[in-house]
């Protein structure tokens, strides 16, 4: 995806007039349901299975988001960095991208069916990812779409605003349903400077990029890190040599377009040379 944990209490004993009120905003929390609910949701990273603290995770880490609800609904799992960009996680167009889950039952993002990984790529921060379960189905029309050229299977999301936004936008979709058939909960996680990011691939007018950089990440991380920019944009990995400081791989599409990634690490140093070379 390119493009933690403070958990959410209900309020006990709300008052009926704050029980018909708007969910709150805060600036420790994104939505919260004013009224307590039979209905639960947790969400948490695999660095922290408790939910109780805010793990760190520098770039290139390889990151497993957690949900369960304790009866059946429909989850929708949103991510805000330090900047205020919102992305939504869950659902998407990957094998496990749908987002009704069975009471009691823990769904992990990405599953071991999906043929992706979800990599830590920055801006260094505070990041926030905020799980919304419902009884219904919410329409998400007006916060993001699924585009027909969608190639990465996430939505584009319009919000704006960051974690304000979100929650406003929030606010006025689960305004109409009961409060007891909707719940939230956040986790939160850090990402350290201390790992530089690998430069990411951009659209150029040539169907070659290069880059050269340093990286404590190790040859196969920061190959890694490039195979899994290939996979989100829709290639699938044909072969992949190896050898003491160099990589290579080879890729297609279905429409027969190509893709051939080389990752060189200099003799002695923690240098990298790259090179992605498109083939439509």
């Amino acid at each position: 995806m390119k493009h933690i944990l403070m958990t959410l209490g209900l309020a006990a004993g709300a008052s009926v007039a704050l029980a018909q009120t708007s969910p709150k905003i805060t600036t420790q929390s994104i939505i919260v349901n004013p009224v307590a609910s039979p209905l639960k949701v947790s969400v948490w990273t695999a660095k922290d299975p408790t939910g109780t603290k805010t793990p760190t995770y520098v770039a290139g880490d390889r990151m497993t988001l957690n949900v369960k609800t304790t009866q059946d609904a429909y989850v929708y799992l949103f991510n805000v960095d330090q900047k205020g960009n919102v992305d939504l996680i869950l659902p998407n167009k990957f094998t496990s991208g749908a987002n009704f889950i069975k009471a009691n039952t823990t769904k992990s993002f990405p599953s071991k069916e999906d043929k992706f990984t979800f990599d830590i790529a920055g801006p260094a921060g505070l990041n926030k990812v905020l799980a919304v379960a419902s009884k219904t189905e919410l329409d998400l029309e007006d916060i993001a779409q699924f585009k027909e050229d969608q190639t990465t299977g996430f939505a584009t999301v319009t919000v704006r605003g960051g974690q304000n936004g979100l929650a406003q936008a929030l606010s006025i979709i689960v305004k109409p349903l009961p409060s007891k058939d909707w719940v939230t909960d956040v986790a939160q996680y850090q990402i350290s400077a201390k790992v530089a990011t690998p430069p990411v691939p951009v659209a150029t007018t040539t169907a070659t990029w290069k880059s050269s950089f340093k990286s404590a990440l190790g040859l196969n991380r920061v190959y890694e890190f490039y195979a899994n920019q290939l996979k989100a944009i829709g290639y699938e990995a044909d072969e992949t040599t190896t050898t003491r400081q160099q990589i290579v791989g080879k890729f297609s599409m279905a429409d027969e377009s190509t893709a051939n990634l080389t990752v060189k690490q200099r003799p002695g140093t923690t240098t990298y040379d790259v090179v992605v070379t498109r083939k439509e």
